[in-house]
């Protein structure tokens, strides 16, 4: 039965069809796997056989960066995340050159945040953070499509370790705290 469902699929696939990039869409359309070309908003007629068409949301997004523990070039472990504000101004360069480009953009941020504050002491200011972080963001996006708009540091502050010791023979648990100073 299922390869009923495929001859279909493959009879179907010969005909052309109509496709609707919306307003806030911008995409490309892909013939025969090497030539593409951008698609704006509007109606185009695209053959499945050969064509594919890819679209994407152009208007600005927000990405959270999680928060993560990091440590100061002292020592001293802090906890810092927050959000990245972009939009896509070329979506051809958006969708071929970069894989998913919401995980890298928060995985590049992660590590530009860690890279601050290994390079920081305890009596720095991190006033300058949110400035960092976009200079190195729009640095290491570049030719990815994306246009970045800012950077919000969300939440920052000093961590604290807390570890668990349980004791076999009752099975209590003592809390252990151990501060960083």
């Amino acid at each position: 039965m299922e390869w009923l469902k495929q001859l279909l699929r493959s009879i179907i696939d010969l005909i052309p069809r109509i496709s609707l990039v919306s307003p806030d869409e911008s995409g490309v359309r892909i013939t025969l796997g090497k030539r593409f070309r951008s698609t704006p908003p509007g109606w185009y007629l695209y053959w499945p056989v050969i064509q594919r068409v890819r679209k994407i949301t152009v208007t600005p997004q927000i990405v959270d960066i999680r928060s993560q523990s990091v440590l100061t070039r002292s020592g001293r472990s802090f906890c810092c995340g927050g959000a990245v504000k972009y939009r896509i101004k070329d979506a051809v360069a958006a969708i071929l050159k970069v894989q998913d480009y919401d995980q890298t953009l928060q995985a590049l941020c992660l590590g530009i945040i860690s890279r601050y504050f290994a390079d920081k002491d305890d009596d720095d200011g991190y006033s300058d953070l949110e400035e960092y972080v976009l200079r190195g963001v729009k640095e290491s996006a570049r030719g990815w499509g994306l246009d970045i708009l800012a950077v919000y540091i969300t939440d920052i502050g000093p961590t604290q370790n807390i570890r668990l010791l349980t004791d076999i023979t009752n099975t209590t648990v003592i809390p252990v705290i151990g501060s960083e100073e």
